[in-house]
């Protein structure tokens, strides 16, 4: 269920980080959007590899009772400006991470929209940059560019969403393909997954295309495991990118990013 990227910092196959010194959870991209999170979320793995996002959040929670959060990416688009009922619903998500007692702290790239009078829980707060103990976290779609580091600090990414492409055997016993989300190690940065499967931003990272020291670990079902990049082949073509769904595709839902 989890797996040892550094000797203070785990990777949960529930999709989130636990550091260990700093007691702190971290999740990337726990987007419900304008009402995204009651519609299915577009899915390239059945969805018993993916446990719903509350049942997931709760058993987190049990099992490592952070003493904080830090979430990378709004909850809602414009979520500080929020009213009515999506302004009810933010606050509510909100409580459910906060407890009684627990600080949150949301970093995204634009505080001003992420900021304002919707939120009202004073244990909720916003920032553009956040540096604990030698992490130092960002929401941005950056893969390679960071800004420099001491040697020991590294950056923790949640604004790109890790996809590999994986060779498999088909159920016939022939050569196949299956495209999974994952946690990114560059060397400098961790790249996480989304929180919610269908959150935008995913990108199939290419073997070829990646520093000689970067790290790729696959997420399927309750399991997540490393990927030996060195022997990755190069994909098809046509499974080098994710497709992008319009409204007339999907029926006029708002357009996302296919994920895996």
């Amino acid at each position: 269920m989890h797996l040892e990227m550094f000797d203070d910092c785990q990777m949960d196959s529930r999709r989130a980080l636990w550091l260990t010194r700093a007691k702190t959870l971290v999740l990337s991209d726990f987007f419900f959007g304008l009402g995204a999170g009651r519609r299915r979320a577009l899915e390239g793995l059945p969805l018993a590899a993916h446990l719903d996002p509350w049942e997931r959040l709760v058993t987190l929670l049990s099992d490592y009772q952070p003493e904080q959060i830090v979430l990378l990416g709004n909850i809602k688009p414009n979520q500080g400006h929020l009213v009515g009922e999506e302004a009810s619903e933010l606050n509510a998500y909100i409580s459910k991470l906060t407890g009684k007692s627990r600080p949150v702290i949301q970093v995204v790239g634009q505080s001003d929209r992420s900021e304002g009078p919707a939120v009202t829980n004073p244990l909720f707060k916003v920032v553009d940059h956040l540096q604990i103990d030698s992490y130092h976290f960002m929401h941005r779609r950056r893969i390679f560019v960071y800004p420099r580091l001491d040697n020991r600090e590294i950056w923790i990414n949640g604004g790109v969403h890790p996809v590999f492409a994986l060779p498999v055997k088909s159920p016939s016993g022939g050569e196949d393909w299956m495209r999974v989300s994952g946690f990114l190690y560059t060397g400098y940065a961790v790249v996480m997954p989304p929180f919610m499967p269908y959150a935008q931003g995913h990108e199939v990272f290419l073997p070829d295309r990646l520093p000689k020291q970067a790290k790729g670990y696959k997420l399927l079902a309750d399991r997540v495991s490393p990927i030996d990049l060195s022997q990755l082949p190069l994909p098809p073509e046509h499974l080098r990118h994710i497709a992008r769904f319009t409204k007339k595709d999907r029926g006029g839902i708002p357009s996302a990013d296919a994920p895996l």
